[in-house]
């Protein structure tokens, strides 16, 4: 049996942050050489936790309404909130908090949430 896309989502998105080099703060996406992009964007190579999970959502649905779509209701799982918005402040205030901590507490809700899914 597949996994829901939801999940597949989680699970893509917390592969993108979980390694340094490609999570980043301050920034929904950046380049190689650290500029500022869009997360769907080819050269995009590191990912805020939102970030990663719109690229996520992007690889899986393939369309923007849809994958928007699924983008939310990810962060809503991740975050359990009932409002994509509130999921999504919540997340991107985690991601860009202190940055000794900030990574871990992504990894963590993405942790908690894909082990209850």
């Amino acid at each position: 049996m597949s996994k829901p896309l939801v999940q597949q989502v989680a699970e893509r998105a917390r592969g993108l942050v979980a390694d340094p080099r490609s999570w980043t703060q301050y920034a929904i996406a950046r380049t190689g050489n650290n500029r500022h992009c869009e997360p769907t964007d080819a050269k995009a190579a590191r990912f805020c936790a939102y970030g990663a999970i719109l690229r996520a959502a992007y690889e899986i649905a393939g369309t923007g309404d849809q994958a928007q779509r699924l983008a939310d209701q990810t962060a809503m799982l991740i975050m359990g909130r009932d409002s994509p918005y509130t999921a999504f402040e919540e997340l991107i205030a985690i991601n860009d908090g202190h940055r000794g901590s900030a990574r871990a507490g992504v990894l963590a809700l993405f942790e908690k949430a894909l082990a209850k899914a």
